[in-house]
């Protein structure tokens, strides 16, 4: 009896112990993929949108988009992937993956691909117009021109090097109606439709580089002997001269070139900037008039194509790096925040902002040294307790050079400097305090670090005061010190002059763009006030 006690009771003890409900949650752990590499494509950090959970590969021209080898992907450490992802991959189509740990995450891995294509003809008039999904391209000529006779001078349908085209551009002369043409690259086979037809404008723009400022005007052929042709932006008073040359054939052709004014900054660098009167500049309009003989003729307008924007310049995206403590891989935006504090750039609101939220910078103190409210471009790590690591630069494609970067803010307040560590900043104790905004246009092989804290910083730049990092050049900058506090309760539009170095050469490294603004001009030697406030918005290119 006694042992069947004990076999009772030991019976229940296992159901008991065995029935127990395991109620401890999982570990919420985002896999995500960090990074691919492989042949034929790139990838930047850029590229990687880990909210939206997609990866954008950037093909070469010639890349076979039916065959792209990829070499390996990096993932968060644990993560499975549920296919494999290394191999030769069809991405006319994205494809889709599931990675997992304790929860499941599906990304999309998809493929882009800018071929240039081209079709241009003896005097046209004005850029062609290409559409590669309907595959037509379409060229327009002055009234008198003759379509039986027309003679291409340039023809490009398919990736550099490896297009055959069939008849040959040489064989295409006639184009009273439509011409078709057979385009071979890789495994594909194309069949596009060519047209030339006539046009009643007189001047219209072939083409411009909106970096640079420069663009050329075709106009229709004219019989007088001499052919000028005036420009201004719409509803300026002065009237610009554009340069008109006419080819042997009588095609004529109107060059516009900006005139860069020089000075010197604060640094002894000379540097430039294009008269906004003159050269052609993004998303804007311009009129236009012909002087035949003397005499005014023909005029009109066109319109430059949009610029650039910036990546999330809004703040209304309360999942960005800045806003959180996770600021080590950031995409675009990213701020000192971390787990001793918060608090430097959080997302906000106030009077006079653009949408419906804004960034809130705020200072403070840790461990005894001074921590400045601060946004910027690129990330932030934590070197060790008392040290921050900020690395400046962002990737960005430039497709047209702005003249100035335009923000709201309001400083709601700047102290008196109260903490005064290190030497090297122009303000001491006592001082009113500074905040600053500046951009610099970069072309750096790699992002720029400046370590901060408890010792003496390191890394030290500004773009006003020097013309390149061990990183690589600065093109460009603008420079913004907030001196006082705001007034009028409600945010500021201010528009930051664009200042350059170099008036030629595009940005082309993996890092082009840094923005920074900081609650303390000087907080990197640990100098400000402790208390500064201030609320930024609406980042945005000027043309």
């Amino acid at each position: 009896m006694k042992l069947l006690r004990h076999l009772l009771l030991l019976a229940a003890v296992s159901c008991n112990a065995s029935c127990i409900e395991n109620t401890l949650p999982y570990p919420v752990v985002p896999i995500d993929i960090l990074g691919i590499s492989g042949e034929g494509f790139t990838v930047t950090g850029s590229d990687i949108d880990a909210a939206a959970r997609i990866v954008t590969l950037h093909l070469d021209e010639t890349t076979d988009i039916s065959r792209v080898r990829i070499d390996s992907v990096r993932i968060t450490d644990g993560g499975r992937a549920s296919m494999p992802l290394v191999g030769t991959f069809d991405l006319r189509n994205p494809i889709h993956v599931t990675l997992s740990l304790y929860q499941d995450y599906l990304w999309e891995i998809r493929a882009e691909q800018t071929i240039e294509r081209i079709f241009e003809v003896e005097g046209q008039i004005g850029a062609s117009e290409i559409d590669a999904a309907q595959r037509t391209a379409t060229a327009r000529v002055g009234l008198d021109t003759d379509l039986g006779a027309i003679r291409i001078t340039q023809l490009k349908l398919g990736p550099r090097d490896i297009t055959t085209l069939d008849p040959a551009p040489e064989e295409l002369t006639d184009f009273t109606s439509v011409r078709y043409v057979e385009v071979s690259y890789h495994d594909f086979r194309e069949r596009w439709r060519l047209y030339v037809e006539h046009t009643d404008e007189s001047v219209a723009i072939a083409s411009a580089d909106l970096w640079s400022h420069t663009g050329t005007l075709s106009i229709a052929p004219q019989s007088a002997a001499e052919v000028a042709l005036e420009y201004r932006r719409a509803g300026a008073e002065a009237w610009q001269r554009a340069e008109v040359t006419r080819t042997g054939t009588g095609a004529l052709t109107a060059a516009i070139a900006p005139v860069w004014n020089e000075s010197t900054n604060a640094g002894g660098y000379t540097v430039y900037r294009a008269d906004p009167a003159t050269g052609l500049f993004a998303g804007t309009t311009y009129e236009y008039r012909l002087l035949l003989d003397g005499a005014e003729g023909p005029s009109g307008s066109f319109v430059t194509e949009a610029g650039g924007t910036i990546p999330r310049g809004d703040m209304e995206d309360p999942a960005m790096s800045c806003f959180t403590t996770e600021n080590t891989a950031s995409v675009d935006w990213g701020s000192g925040n971390n787990t001793f504090t918060r608090g430097l750039c959080t997302q906000s609101t106030f009077a006079g902002m653009q949408g419906e939220h804004c960034a809130r910078l705020a200072s403070t103190t840790a461990v005894g040294i001074l921590a400045a409210g601060n946004l910027f471009t690129g990330c932030f790590y934590k070197a060790d307790l008392t040290t921050g690591v900020v690395e400046f630069g962002q990737p960005y494609d430039w497709k047209a050079r702005p003249s100035a970067l335009r923000v709201k803010y309001y400083a709601e307040t700047l102290g008196k400097v109260d903490i005064d560590r290190h030497d090297g900043a122009p303000i001491g104790m006592g001082d009113r305090d500074r905040a600053r905004i500046f951009v610099a246009i970069v072309d750096w092989n790699a992002r720029h670090a400046v370590a901060s804290g408890t010792a003496a910083p390191t890394g030290m730049w500004d773009p006003e005061r020097q013309d390149a990092t061990d990183e690589g050049r600065i093109i460009g900058y603008g420079s913004l010190f907030i001196d006082t506090p705001s007034e009028g309760g409600t945010m500021l539009d201010v528009a930051i002059p664009l200042y350059f170095y170099d008036r030629e050469v595009r940005p082309a490294g993996p890092y082009t763009l840094a923005i920074s603004c900081a609650a303390n001009a000087y907080g990197d030697y640990m100098v400000g006030c402790q208390s500064n406030v201030l609320y930024l918005d609406d980042f945005r290119w000027e043309y």
